[in-house]
């Protein structure tokens, strides 16, 4: 499980900063307007700068809502900080495979949670399989390996709060 990792933030600081870098482009262009000259290229580099940094800046809360930090443990699942019992767990799904790189390769992931008071709707999210050394992976099912996992968790914990249940 150490070769495996949440990689969803990679996806949206992307754009996060792209939208820093032509911000600087729009600060540098418009204090050339004030100090020097007000040439026509200047303003419309200035103008062009400004549009794109509010296009990568809503790229970036787009992608940053649509698309969500993961962690798992043996009980939890916590999305973005919030923690959620696994027992609420119904599927995981594979979405798409993004792309082989040199941390391993990459997918996108959709789960679904039963009724409960925290998370209502699917949560999507990337996931890193990372490369051995020492091993060819070539024919392993990382996605298959990782769904099955969970989902046994979810069903352990489901039976282990059943009986405990049942005790008091």
């Amino acid at each position: 499980m150490q070769e495996w990792y949440c990689c969803s933030n990679d996806y949206a600081y992307i754009y996060l900063f792209f939208a820093a870098l032509s911000a600087y482009v729009c600060f540098v262009y418009l204090s050339n307007i004030s100090f020097k000259n007000q040439n026509f290229t200047i303003i419309l580099i200035a103008l062009s700068a400004a549009v794109v940094t509010f296009i990568f800046w809503k790229l970036y809360k787009t992608q940053r809502k649509n698309i969500k930090q993961v962690y798992f443990t043996l009980k939890a699942i916590y999305i973005e900080e919030q923690k959620i019992d696994i027992s609420y767990l119904e599927s995981i799904t594979l979405i798409n495979y993004k792309y082989p790189s040199h941390k391993g390769s990459i997918f996108k992931f959709c789960i679904k949670f039963t009724e409960n008071p925290i998370i209502k709707e699917d949560i999507y999210f990337y996931m890193a399989f990372g490369k051995s050394l020492l091993r060819r992976y070539k024919h392993y099912n990382f996605e298959d390996r990782f769904i099955t996992i969970l989902e046994t968790l979810a069903k352990e914990r489901r039976e282990q709060l059943k009986d405990s249940g049942k005790t008091n």
